[in-house]
């Protein structure tokens, strides 16, 4: 039982991540619908897309037996920053180095205050106490 419902919940948090992932991958695909080039190039791409998205479901099909029955050397991790797998996923692509791009700003620490709006004086004096001031006057006792 124990076995069963460690199952269950690595189903569910695998369930939740894969419709995170889906949910990217449907708003990253509708981002390149967006361009003039897609436009003309739509009904293609969709009929292309649409076959290779319905496979994919959140639902995983992996069991219990599936787990036990896989070889050693798969449940070895290896870290996505590591040497072994950079060596893997290395392309052409990644070794097109960015030129120069402006540093535009907007780091919290950088910000300072708007400058204050300038204002005539008032008549009043600005709203403090009108009338006498009494500093450093002391207030007599009653008796």
């Amino acid at each position: 039982m124990a076995l069963e419902s460690l199952s269950q919940s690595l189903k569910d948090q695998y369930c939740c991540r894969r419709c995170l992932l889906l949910k990217r991958l449907d708003l990253t695909t509708s981002a390149f619908h967006w361009t003039d080039r897609a436009e003309a190039q739509g009904k293609a791409m969709k009929a292309v897309l649409t076959p290779l998205r319905e496979v994919l479901t959140p639902e995983s099909d992996v069991s219990i037996a599936h787990v036990l029955a896989a070889r050693a050397d798969l449940s070895r991790l290896v870290p996505a920053t590591s040497v072994a797998a950079r060596r893997g996923t290395c392309c052409a692509i990644n070794k097109v180095l960015m030129g120069d791009v402006p540093d535009r700003g907007g780091r919290p620490n950088e910000l300072e205050a708007p400058m204050p709006t300038w204002q005539s004086r008032r008549e009043d004096g600005g709203g403090r106490r009108a009338g006498r001031q009494h500093w450093g006057q002391k207030k007599k006792k009653k008796k």
